[in-house]
């Protein structure tokens, strides 16, 4: 019987013992590109920094942001600096990345901006359940032999969204939160899955121990 009982065990572990990660999901989705001029976007290059808030309802592993991005036609979305914490940063400082362009939005270009929707890597941030911000500062396209200014494009999502520590709900005569279109990625624990693998290890140990008094 305890044998049969060891090999249950380990018949539940296994399978999360010879499984690879999962690939990156999306934690925190605030949505997508808007390309609405009438909302606009908020200035990212030169002095200011723009930080947008996010939950995790999980421990989580971070390991990539992608974004709504206004640059100069002709340009694209080259780099930028960024930032997680719980705190609101008021002045630019962020850590250097570069951004790659997953798509355009056509029959966005407006003002002579284009839009596009780019993502960056980050370097697998362990968070646990709560509330964080994303600082986005330093930004710059490429192509026309000169870095120009890199704008957040506004969605109205469901985040709390700031430049240089202003908050800039309901600002500029826009009502809505003003907040930015991005998303989270990283991967999460399965709940069932967790639980399962916890059960199955617990049963194993135990079994091993009582083995050990025989």
């Amino acid at each position: 019987m305890n044998k049969r009982r060891y090999l249950l065990g380990l018949a539940l572990v296994a399978p999360f013992l010879l499984t690879t990660p999962a690939s990156a999901d999306v934690l925190y989705d605030n949505g997508p590109m808007n390309g609405q001029t009438s909302i606009g976007s908020w200035n990212i290059s030169g002095a200011y920094v723009v930080a947008d808030s996010f939950i995790l309802t999980d421990t989580s592993t971070l390991t990539g942001v992608d974004l709504g991005l206004w640059v100069w036609s002709g340009e694209t979305p080259a780099s930028l600096a960024w930032r997680i914490g719980t705190s609101i940063p008021t002045s630019p400082g962020g850590t250097s990345a570069g951004l790659s362009v997953l798509s355009e939005c056509d029959g966005c270009a407006a003002n002579g901006f284009d839009l596009y929707w780019v993502g960056f890597s980050l370097p697998s941030i362990v968070l646990g359940p709560g509330t964080y911000y994303l600082a986005i500062d330093s930004g710059a396209g490429m192509g026309l032999g000169n870095e120009h200014r890199m704008y957040w494009d506004i969605d109205d999502g469901p985040s709390a969204a700031y430049q240089n520590g202003f908050n800039l709900a309901n600002y500029g005569g826009v009502t809505g939160s003003n907040s930015d279109s991005f998303q989270i990625l990283g991967t999460a624990p399965e709940p069932a899955g967790t639980a399962m693998f916890l059960s199955g290890l617990a049963l194993v140990a135990g079994l091993a121990r009582r083995k050990m008094r025989a």
